[in-house]
């Protein structure tokens, strides 16, 4: 049984402009324009024995000649190939949570995937300890998150794990909520820049601002490195990945509402960094969602994300509601064009369920896509470089 975000369900009750299932609509900001097309399902409850899917962001290896992805799926990790994206087969788990005392006892799922020389991989993985914690009222485990670093040097066929990257500046807390730590990451790396950067939620609740995204980074050459993670705080990256604190990039505080699981591409063709993402507008629960769902976002920079430049794709509830209920989460963009076009298109991969549940009749997520398009302002001349 899945842990993380099970506890923080998604129930979809209509789409927003018709982007999910009706003709793709064009929605305005001050960054671009953006196209949704309508949903199709690539791999869905129960095939190939896979349920939970994607339970976090795609981690693809390659897309030529072959599609070869590492995907999430109940509380493990599992190598996917294909020759696209609608033609997916597993070839088998190839991450496991750890043992009892360990950081990844509950699960191990990889979200990012760097390729550092021919046959190496590296492989960012959202980990939770279980123990010690309560349950939640779904009876899903409560979590202890944080951000696991394996490595492959058989390009991606087995993978050893390194230790964790990133952890909370909190401690776990059997006294305090179900879901703590950090985790449900991206790795990002900006074509021109020395440095990895990663985004990813904190569930640590500091200062009493809810659950929010942060972001941290790496040199290139010292990936391997666990300690050499930096996190983002007060306007620099100089805080310790292992136990620093942080700042948050994006927030829902404005929406009386967490940001969670963020997804980010640099697209030159844009000029910007683009962030997928989701919003659990908590006090929506008992009416028709409105400000839950997923997001899109962008930013000059990778750390401003201006709340002008964010626009809403998908609505739908963030955390679980009811049995029975449409569900969606887990968001990732890729892009498939040439990266220098101001007409950018790609796809929007995420986890959908039209009614969740653990028992027949209802579905556990699985894995749907819609096409995308980035349109670029005429407007918006200006070109990014990597953060600072």
């Amino acid at each position: 049984m899945p842990g993380h975000w099970l506890a923080w369900a998604r129930m979809v009750a209509q789409v927003f402009l018709g982007l999910a299932m009706g003709p793709a609509a064009w929605s305005s900001s001050a960054a671009s324009l953006v196209s949704l097309g309508p949903r199709t399902t690539l791999l869905g409850d129960g095939e190939q024995g896979l349920r939970y899917f994607p339970d976090g962001a795609l981690a693809i290896i390659e897309r030529t000649p072959q599609y070869r992805l590492l995907m999430a799926t109940g509380v493990r990790t599992t190598l996917l190939c294909g020759s696209d994206m609608q033609h997916l087969h597993a070839a088998g788990a190839v991450l496991a949570p750890g043992k009892a005392g360990a950081f990844d006892n509950g699960y191990a799922g990889v979200n990012a995937i760097y390729k550092a020389s021919a046959n190496e991989l590296l492989a960012f993985y959202h980990a939770e300890d279980h123990e010690g914690l309560p349950r939640l009222a779904n009876g899903i485990p409560g979590f202890y998150c944080s951000v696991g670093l394996a490595v492959s040097e058989d390009d991606g066929v087995t993978f050893r794990k390194l230790g964790p990257i990133l952890t909370s500046s909190r401690p776990k807390n059997p006294h305090g909520p179900p879901d703590q730590g950090v985790g449900e990451l991206c790795v990002s790396p900006h074509p021109t820049d020395k440095f990895l950067y990663m985004y990813y939620t904190s569930h640590s609740r500091t200062d009493s601002r809810g659950v929010q995204i942060c972001m941290a980074r790496c040199p290139v050459q010292a990936a391997r490195e666990l300690t050499a993670w930096r996190k983002f705080h007060a306007g620099t990256f100089e805080e310790p990945g292992l136990g620093g604190r942080e700042t948050p990039v994006l927030s829902g505080e404005a929406m009386d509402a967490d940001a969670i699981m963020p997804h980010v591409t640099y697209c030159a063709g844009l000029g910007k960094y683009v962030m997928v993402f989701c919003i659990n507008a908590y006090r929506e629960f008992g009416t028709a969602p409105q400000r839950s769902g997923i997001y899109v976002a962008f930013s000059n920079d990778g750390r401003c994300w201006p709340k002008r430049d964010q626009q809403q794709l998908l609505v739908g509830y963030t955390v679980p509601a009811q049995i029975g209920a449409e569900v969606i989460w887990h968001p990732t963009l890729v892009l498939d064009t040439d990266a220098t076009k101001r007409t950018v298109k790609g796809w929007l991969y995420y986890s959908y369920s039209e009614s969740w549940g653990h028992k027949t009749p209802h579905k556990t997520h699985y894995l749907v896509g819609a096409p995308i398009e980035f349109q670029a302002d005429d407007a918006d001349a200006v070109r990014s470089g990597p953060p600072r």
